[in-house]
């Protein structure tokens, strides 16, 4: 089938309710490590999706929407608002990674030694769709890392430079009595490890199959062979800031321990035009000071250039025609302003499509210095 079309499914059993949901005014997002969604309305003259009791088919938390274009799905999630107002019935839908968003962890416990992170994340996916009415069908990805968390110590010792230090340790433990958030847990363990997450979803015979696959440690790759010009595919002049919060002539990193025995590193760069202003960061699992000394000089390189771009819109063009590139992958980033020029790596996080405009896509970006700091 050409063109769009948005297709509704009864949750949890995934039965077809509608192969045309008349939505209007869609807006569709797709996040590297973070929530997808779907927005959009319906005109209140459309009233086959009311049901036989007198209430609207897509109820929230009862109904996915899907976004199709060409037979490919493109889109959608879990609806999680449905508001009529007399003339629309405005949707909000999430993708199914946002259904673990205020989920609690209700089982018996869990306690990891030695766990791969994304093990844990598995551990977590399997409780949730193991409870009655909680199977997405959500098929996890085979992707593993290298690092181990959890561990039998209670306490453990090392040398630095510094002196001795100690911290507490244990098992990555999972209780109905500490676990309220299981979103806010899966985002902890891929900050950390770090990882990226990403789903989506696809046509598998007669029926949707829904996946969540695992980037370690990331998805994407820097893509030399694209970029985004002010002027060429850059549609209009994006909004550039020059935050002084983020600005530093110098990095105090503090690392484990305590008082004088913690690890520490103090950099700066030479002094030129500008006051001196020293940025803190603290980051307990720095256990060296060689290593305080690299975070230091990451800091550095970043915060002595403030200028941030954090989104703009694109066409269709040769320098990246749009379905070239995806969430997670590296482009640069070009062009001359009045009063600065345009001249960074950035990584893909979102992109965000608007069936009714086709020949153009948000991206939303983040700075690759930034993001090795």
């Amino acid at each position: 089938m050409k063109g769009w079309r948005y297709i509704a499914q009864r949750l949890p059993d995934e039965a077809f309710l509608d192969w045309s949901v008349p939505l209007e005014d869609v807006e569709i997002t797709d996040v590297l490590s973070g929530d997808c969604s779907l927005t959009g309305s319906i005109p209140a003259r459309y009233g086959r999706l009311i049901g036989s009791d007198g209430n609207p088919i897509i109820q929230p938390w009862a109904t996915a929407i899907w976004a199709e274009k060409d037979g490919e799905i493109r889109g959608g999630g879990i609806v999680t608002q449905a508001d009529p107002d007399g003339k629309n019935y405005g949707i909000e839908c999430v993708g199914y990674t946002g259904y673990l968003a205020g989920l609690p962890y209700t089982g018996s416990g869990y306690a990891g030694i030695g766990a791969d992170p994304i093990d844990i994340v598995r551990v977590i996916w399997n409780h949730v769709q193991s409870q009655p009415g909680g199977n997405l069908n959500l098929l996890l990805g085979e992707t593993t890392t290298d690092v181990m968390i959890g561990s039998e110590l209670t306490q453990a010792e090392y040398d630095s430079e510094d002196g001795p230090y100690t911290y507490d340790s244990g098992p990555y433990k999972l209780a109905w009595y500490q676990d309220n958030d299981l979103a806010s847990n899966v985002n902890d363990l891929a900050a950390k490890t770090p990882f990226d997450y990403h789903e989506h979803h696809l046509w598998v015979g007669d029926s949707i199959e829904h996946h969540l696959e695992f980037g370690y440690p990331k998805i994407g790759s820097q893509r030399d062979d694209l970029r985004f010009v002010l002027g060429e595919n850059i549609l209009a002049a994006p909004q550039i800031t020059l935050s002084g919060d983020d600005y530093a002539t110098d990095v105090l990193v503090l690392g484990a321990g305590e008082g004088a025995t913690q690890v520490m590193s103090l950099q700066g760069v030479p002094r030129s035009a500008g006051l001196r202003r020293v940025a803190v960061v603290t980051d307990s699992s720095i256990i060296a000071t060689d290593s305080a000394f690299a975070r230091g000089q990451r800091e550095l390189a970043w915060r002595r250039n403030i200028q941030e771009i954090d989104s703009f819109t694109v066409r269709d063009h040769p320098n990246a025609p749009l379905g070239s590139f995806s969430v997670g992958d590296t482009i640069y980033i070009k062009g001359r302003l009045p009063w600065t020029t345009l001249g960074t790596w950035a990584r893909i996080t979102q992109i965000t499509t608007r069936p009714s405009e086709p020949n153009a896509i948000g991206i939303t970006i983040a700075r690759t210095d930034k993001l090795t700091s």
